[in-house]
């Protein structure tokens, strides 16, 4: 045993024995105790300063919802109730003399009413004699009385003691006890804690063994409720060191508290409804903690890399997944920062054939810390090493907190706390702070601080037979005693990429330590050893910041250098944190949508809408603004689809248009940046004009793989995903969607319109005019429903007149038209000269825009557009006998040819595909589009097509519930909302099985607070009105929210009944808002109250 180790008795945690203690109960009724100060609540200097946290007051309230909760306090009875502002609660102040039923019926024990003179009496006298020692504060209650001194200076000790010692000797029938930093002065009977909760077990009926009562306290008062039910309930310290106890079990903290307090409330909810409908994201053991966290409370390895994507933190520039501090890539964690369009190209030999890849490359891992006993191995826990382990992700601050006690192989208990932060200030900043306080212990440890550039591309299971060794080093060293650099560089783009460590240490009271640092680096692997010497109970803190550059950025002369210079500059973890939270506070001004819903779960709903908000926001930021990079669909949080750029922005850029669309203008940017490779791609195709690739990355060229691996099968087949060509009419659709938002004339004038013009001149190309029905059509694409590429009895892959297709085609030819003739003349014909637009060409569009083909299907309830030509010849699948089969089918296609058979030949859809058209556009404008196409429109149609490709579709893509539920929005609220549950679960549950640990979901994210946003309020802009059809489902009550639109900063609240839009006082220019038929005209300081009615 190491001479440094107290000899203490160390209890077993509460936390890492919940299931112990629930099977305690035998199937009785658990009834909670609890004391207040320090236990619910830290201990403070002022009572009035202890203040019950939000999260923890939730959990006492729903625990109470369950069982019986009681609060047994030395503070007045009127005290303690006013600080948990709770009802339902059996409450007892004055240590139990004064008591309260939970129906509010008094419970005092009478026999202690003879001893109130004597106590008012003492109360006076120790008021006058402590008069005069600065900090002493007598604390009145009903039946006794509380000297606290925690704020008198030492010289001042003895006087205090001898006034109370006077006048304990005056009043011989009343007690004086000593508590934490207090004297408590009650009276002398048989009577403390341990009696008052028998007391109330008693009177509430749960005496005898009828109930399993559970007492959390820290004061030594809570000893006697602990000797009061040893053996026949519960009892648990709140407390560091575990000596001289009567305590079974043990809590650090108040904050371990709340952390056993919610997993209590959860084993008892599965207990009360073992088969009931779980919380949002519960499968995946997620919890809110409130409406702003994101909390594991507990450590399971099969989950920690779902954890590590939905834990991530980012600035827009670059993204650190939310891996274990220590971690490495071993199976369970998998380390990764990336870069916003740090991309890099490698050549694999497959089937025969030697395959290119771009991906995002994994750039070296900055996290690592790890620590061991001198001589020892280095930390890496099993998961009974880590008691009370919990992940919190705090989005309104952007900061994750990952607390645990590392219980050592000699019984050691440490506890560690980690804080790390991107910062989103200074977007080449990022910090952790790891703090370590031992508990029963005190000696050596010694750290290891380092980067590690030997990382490979390593994160997705299906590219691991791919080339992944993407970086080279080039150059690393010492900074200084302090700090280590490295930089990197791409093996074939010739990204270099430097980062700078620098790793400080402070003890409990804010003295420096001077580290003796000795260097270690091999293999890329670059970092410092030292040790420290840590005393139990006092934190150390090991502070770590990293500044990050490469090649590409702006105002600096060299990567290395800038990294080196940098890394001085940043300030310590504290005030970086402070400066850190409040831009985020600013952010969510602008992003954060407020709703109240008619149930309890607000919160849950609210911290998923926080999450997904928060994770877009760490893919996109103000940041964007700055480089080249456009929107990956599955952000910067790892290597799945290689980071590459698809038609995600389309569910996206809604959210930042009404909020920051400077960021969308940065990221059409990247588009326009890419309209070369655009143009020579279409060409190439043997088109004009400007055709984008499916899945973009660096240049803009085509990544999409030629061959593409099935996980179920293990087979490499062909991918013929690059037809889709709708991703064209996303790009336009976006660059009307950010004009009208915004009336940038400057970025249309300039960037927007020429990219609108070739994409339009792009799909005029494309299609082909079919003499015998005097129609164009386009032929041998694939729509967002990629379960289908092509047809099963013709051999070359693509579709024929896919609805969704050729209506977006049309619609592009006719939005390019109608802004051409909206912008100013000059800037038009400067425009048309550029891209060499011919009169002849805008006629041909004209005529595309009157004569464009849509297939229709005949169903027995009428008729519906059909997906595609022929997909009338199509078997219906069997759904009902594959889901008996196979479980889990959303991703049908996979499981089909697995078995040799192609989803080619059902009517089986991955994802909304003709449904798309409702999803963009409202009746309105699908009427006028129907029209000038000369089809007649029949508006039953909508819900028709809405229930028969429904009935048809897996939801094989995260996208599919979004969709469902924003076009239901619009007929039924009831379904809409369930599918909007739906939608949320998509990450938070990886409701794929596998998908989110490899990188987040950026679209349905965005698509799932977009529905709230859009999809209830019906907000949409036609010509230059911003209009509103509010149908909030029956589960919301209101919805707030604050948007931006030409200008104007616009509050929007709607209830069942009232539209509310107040505009922010500006200089802008009215606008205009709409409601059913009637417009409005709303100027600066404005407010429209728009009463609601049906239909």
């Amino acid at each position: 045993m190491n001479r440094d180790v107290a000899k203490t008795r160390v209890l077993p945690s509460a936390l890492d024995r919940l299931d112990e203690i629930i099977a305690r109960a035998g199937g009785r009724e658990l009834a909670l105790f609890l004391d207040y100060d320090g236990t619910l609540t830290p201990i403070v200097s002022k009572p009035e300063q202890a203040i019950l946290s939000k999260c923890m007051r939730k959990a006492v309230k729903q625990l109470a919802e369950e069982t019986t909760v009681g609060v047994i306090s030395g503070r007045a009875l009127a005290d303690v109730r006013k600080h948990m502002d709770l009802p339902g609660l059996a409450y007892a102040g004055d240590h139990g003399f004064s008591m309260l039923a939970p129906d509010g019926k008094p419970m005092d024990y009478e026999p202690a009413k003879e001893f109130l003179p004597d106590v008012r009496q003492a109360a006076e006298e120790l008021e006058d004699r402590l008069a005069d020692i600065p900090g002493s504060q007598v604390e009145r209650k009903d039946f006794s009385m509380a000297v606290h001194f925690r704020n008198v200076a030492e010289a001042d000790m003895d006087r205090l003691r001898k006034a109370v010692e006077a006048v304990e000797n005056k009043y011989p029938k009343l007690r004086f006890s000593g508590g934490k930093m207090i004297f408590d002065i009650k009276p002398r009977m048989d009577w403390d804690k341990g009696r008052a909760l028998n007391h109330i077990l008693e009177s509430l009926g749960l005496g005898d063994g009828k109930a399993l009562p559970v007492y959390i306290g820290d004061d030594t008062t809570d000893e006697d409720a602990f000797r009061a039910i040893k053996g026949r309930g519960v009892p648990i310290l709140v407390a560091e060191n575990s000596d001289g106890t009567e305590a079974d079990y043990l809590l650090l903290d108040p904050s371990e508290v709340e952390h056993f307090l919610g997993r209590l409330l959860d084993r008892l909810r599965e207990i009360r409804e073992p088969e009931g409908p779980e919380a949002l994201g519960s499968k995946a053991g997620a919890r809110d903690y409130g409406e702003w966290g994101l909390v594991y409370d507990d450590y399971r390895p099969e989950q920690e890399e779902l954890r590590e994507s939905l834990t991530a933190l980012g600035n827009g520039y670059f993204v650190t997944r939310g891996a274990c501090f220590w971690a490495s890539d071993d199976g369970t964690h998998y380390p990764g920062t990336y870069l916003a369009g740090g991309y890099n190209r490698l050549e694999t030999e497959i089937k025969g054939k030697a395959l290119t890849n771009e991906d995002l490359v994994n750039m070296p891992n900055w996290l690592h810390l790890s620590f061991r006993r001198p001589g020892g191995e280095w930390f890496a826990p099993k998961p009974e090493e880590l008691s009370g382990y919990r992940l919190l992700l705090d989005m309104e601050s952007g900061l994750s907190v990952r607390t645990f006690t590392w219980i050592d192989p000699e019984g050691r208990r440490t506890k560690v706390e980690e804080r790390r932060l991107v910062h989103m200030r200074h977007m080449h900043v990022a910090a952790q702070c790891v703090t370590f306080t031992p508990l029963d212990w005190s000696g050596e440890l010694e750290f290891r601080s380092a980067l590690d550039g030997g990382v490979t591309n390593n994160g997705v299971d299906r590219y691991r037979e791919l080339s992944g060794k993407h970086l080279e080093v080039l150059e690393s060293g010492g900074v200084d005693r302090e700090t280590v650099w490295l930089k990197v560089r791409t093996v074939q783009s010739r990204l270099e990429v430097a980062m700078a460590l620098r790793t400080r240490a402070f003890h409990g009271d804010g003295e420096a330590e001077r580290l003796e640092c000795s260097m270690v680096g091999e293999d890329g692997f670059v970092g410092q050893t030292f040790r420290l010497r840590l005393e139990q109970h006092r934190p150390t803190h090991v502070q770590k910041a990293m500044t990050l550059f490469t090649s590409r950025d702006r105002a600096i002369a060299e990567a290395g250098l800038a990294v080196r210079e940098s890394i001085g500059r940043v300030i310590d973890f504290e005030p970086l944190l402070a400066d850190h939270a409040l831009i985020w506070k600013q952010i969510w001004s602008y992003f954060d949508i407020r709703f109240q819903l008619k149930a309890d779960d607000r919160d849950r709903f609210q911290m998923i809408l926080h999450l997904y908000t928060f994770h877009l926001l760490q893919t996109s930021s103000p940041h964007t603004r700055a480089i080249d990079a456009g929107v990956p669909s599955r952000g910067w949080h790892g290597e799945a689809y290689r980071g590459h750029v698809f038609w995600d922005e389309l569910f996206i850029f809604p959210l930042l248009n009404f909020r920051i669309p400077e960021i969308t203008r940065s990221l059409l940017m990247y588009r326009y940046r890419r309209l070369r490779e655009a143009r020579a791609m279409a060409k190439a195709a043997g088109y004009t004009g400007a055709m984008y690739p499916w899945q973009s990355g660096s240049s803009g060229r085509e990544e999409s793989q030629l061959l593409h691996l099935n996980p179920k099968s293990g087979q490499w087949g062909p991918d013929n995903s690059r037809l889709q060509r709708h991703v064209n009419a996303a790009i336009a659709f976006n660059i009307s969607q950010y004009y009208q938002v915004t009336g940038d004339l400057e970025f249309m004038a300039f960037y927007g319109l020429e990219m609108l013009l070739e994409i339009a001149r792009f799909w005029a190309s494309i299609c082909e005019w079919n003499q015998e029905l005097e129609r164009y059509e386009i032929k041998g694409v694939m729509g967002p429903d990629e379960y289908h590429e092509g047809y099963p009895w013709r051999d070359e892959p693509g579709l024929d007149n896919n609805f969704y297709t050729n209506l977006m085609a049309v619609w592009t030819l006719d939005e390019a038209l109608r802004l051409l003739d909206l912008m100013p003349e000059d800037v038009a014909s400067e425009v048309r000269q550029r891209v060499y637009l011919r009169d002849d060409e805008i006629k041909r569009w004209e005529h595309i825009t009157e004569r464009m083909r849509l297939v229709f299907l005949d169903t027995p309830d009428g008729q519906v557009p059909a997906q595609f030509e022929h997909y009338d010849r199509l078997e219906e699948f069997d759904w009902q006998g594959y889901r008996q089969k196979y479980g889990d089918i959303q991703r049908l296609d996979r499981v089909l040819k697995a078995e040799g058979d192609t989803p080619n030949r059902y009517k089986a859809s991955k994802q909304a595909d003709a449904l798309m058209v409702l999803y963009l556009f409202s009746r309105e404008e699908i009427e006028r589009l129907f029209s000038q196409l000369g089809y007649p429109f029949d508006p039953a149609m909508i819900p028709r097509t809405i229930d028969y490709y429904l009935a048809r579709t897996s939801h094989g893509s995260t996208l599919s519930f979004v969709v469902h539920a924003r076009v239901l929005s619009r007929l039924d609220r009831r379904k809409s909302w369930s599918l909007f549950c739906d939608a949320l679960k998509s990450d938070v549950e990886d409701i794929q099985g596998g998908t989110t640990p490899e990188g987040i979901h950026a679209g349905a994210m965005a698509g799932a607070v977009d529905i709230i946003q859009r999809g209830y309020t019906d907000m949409e802009m036609r010509g230059d009105v911003l209009w509103f059809n509010p149908r909030i489902p029956e589960p919301m009550e209101r919805m707030k929210t604050r948007i931006r639109f030409r200008g104007h900063s616009l509050q929007i609240e709607v209830t069942e009944d009232q539209l509310t839009v107040t505009a922010c006082r500006t200089a802008m220019q009215p606008i205009r808002i709409g409601y059913k038929n009637r417009v409005y005209t709303l100027q600066s300081g404005d407010v429209r109250r728009i009463k609601l009615v049906g239909g």
